[in-house]
């Protein structure tokens, strides 16, 4: 059985906009002044505690929601565990682009349009997901996870897609324990 801490994102400029589909402002939004006071107090939860592997979403919020609850740590880059894309806050930017912002982290596995099922197009063109899609991406995550012999997993993601795991939204920030 594998330990795995599901963490949800500090709060992003994303959760506290009045107009989020305002195409403008949140593409791939960054974490708050207040998002990072709860990261800073997501480490002081998690710091004693030791992980096998250490998982993010490509997308800004959640890179620096981990640079901040996790400061020594390389986490693995996947975009099976990365938001149900709906809004402009979950459209996501090229590797090449975050390796500037990110270059303690490896993106080497990510692959162009990875928030848009590796389908070129327009990058400020929000194409949404079903939720049949997240449904199919989390089924691939759990056979990434099947396929490890990892058993202590720390996974920063977010609401939506925590939500199929979890039954309910989590709070910025909040853990939840999964035994899988």
């Amino acid at each position: 059985m594998k330990e795995i801490y599901l963490i949800r994102h500090a709060e992003s400029e994303a959760n506290i906009a009045d107009d989020l589909d305002n195409p403008t402002h949140y593409f791939d939004a960054k974490i708050t002044a207040k998002g990072r006071l709860q990261a800073k107090q997501t480490y002081k939860d998690l710091k004693n505690l030791d992980f096998d592997l250490y998982i993010c979403s490509p997308l800004t919020r959640t890179l620096e929601t981990f640079s901040i609850v996790f400061p020594e740590k390389k986490p693995f880059i996947s975009d099976l565990v990365r938001e149900h894309l709906y809004h402009s806050c979950d459209v996501g930017r090229q590797p090449i682009e975050l390796e500037k912002e990110f270059p303690n982290f490896n993106f080497s596995n990510l692959k162009k349009f990875w928030w848009n099922q590796y389908i070129p197009i327009d990058e400020k063109i929000i194409i949404q997901e079903s939720y049949n899609d997240i449904k199919i991406r989390l089924d691939k995550f759990k056979e990434w996870l099947d396929s490890k012999e990892i058993k202590k997993i720390a996974v920063i993601s977010h609401g939506t897609f925590l939500g199929q795991i979890t039954g309910r939204m989590l709070n910025n920030c909040e853990h939840f324990i999964w035994k899988y």
